[in-house]
């Protein structure tokens, strides 16, 4: 009887241990609006666990993002890295460097940001997403935009609603590096300030969020985008170690071109996706 109790007592601790503890999530997310009536969508499939985290990309029409690259974390989203398999390369997911190469577009078209306001206009408890009980935020989120490049001057107003459904039991911090809390920076610190500031209010992290943006130039006219990300599946389920381990032998290169720091040689997939220099 003691030698059964052992092997039981050695299969719960197993299980339990957080080197098999996790679980596997699917999301998708569509676009639809903007000039030309623009329609497109991604899949993704992703890995928690604790701190640790993988995103694949399995249907993107983003060069950066191609089917089969994902991102991966091991520290919660504090350092993350885009690992691209078919070149067997990995580089790091430098947010604030893209950031900056967005802030200096910004400063030569003189873009500048003003009468920001962010509103909370609502939390309730809401339905399932995923399986998961969730509570249902809405955000309003308006500013005014001008912008002076070659001789040309434009200003517009934009009124942003956001509509976000959260599952408070969600805990693992490396969830945030796809399941974001906060919509992406519009690069004017005031302004990103006021969206942190209400959207770090949420509890757990987002499974489902639909984003209408509606911009209105000094002539009248209007463009609506939409987004709509949405966790289609969500289970517990064993995640090994090895699925948040960068494989042997890959080489380190950079988003803005080069090989890690150098940023001398080798394409620059960033410039690619903006248009740039390659």
């Amino acid at each position: 009887m003691s030698k059964r109790i052992a092997i039981l007592t050695i299969l719960v601790l197993t299980l339990a241990s957080g080197a098999w503890a996790g679980m596997v999530f699917t999301s998708t997310t569509t676009s639809e609006g903007g000039k030309g009536a623009q329609q497109a969508s991604s899949k993704v499939k992703g890995w928690a666990n604790g701190d640790q985290a993988k995103v694949e990309f399995l249907e993107s029409g983003n060069p950066m993002m191609a089917a089969g690259n994902y991102l991966v974390t091991k520290d919660g989203g504090k350092e993350v890295f885009l690992v691209n398999p078919k070149e067997k390369t990995y580089a790091k997911w430098d947010m604030e460097g893209m950031m900056q190469m967005a802030g200096g577009a910004m400063k030569m078209m003189n873009m500048k940001f003003s009468d920001p306001v962010v509103e909370r206009l609502g939390e309730e408890p809401d339905g399932l997403v995923a399986g998961l009980p969730t509570v249902h935020y809405k955000f309003r989120t308006t500013y005014t935009m001008s912008m002076s490049f070659m001789g040309m001057k434009t200003n517009s107003k934009s009124v942003q609603e956001e509509d976000v459904w959260s599952a408070p039991k969600l805990v693992e911090m490396a969830l945030g590096i796809w399941l974001r809390k906060a919509p992406p920076k519009l690069g004017d610190e005031n302004l990103d300030k006021l969206v942190k500031a209400e959207m770090d209010k949420i509890q757990g992290f987002p499974l489902k969020r639909v984003t209408v943006h509606t911009t209105t130039n000094e002539k009248g006219k209007t463009e609506v985008t939409k987004m709509t990300m949405e966790v289609t599946s969500l289970e517990m389920a064993a995640v090994p170690e090895s699925t948040f381990a960068i494989p042997a032998g890959y080489k380190e290169t950079s988003l803005f071109g080069g090989t890690g720091e150098e940023g001398k040689d080798g394409e620059n997939p960033f410039a690619k996706l903006m248009g740039g220099k390659k």
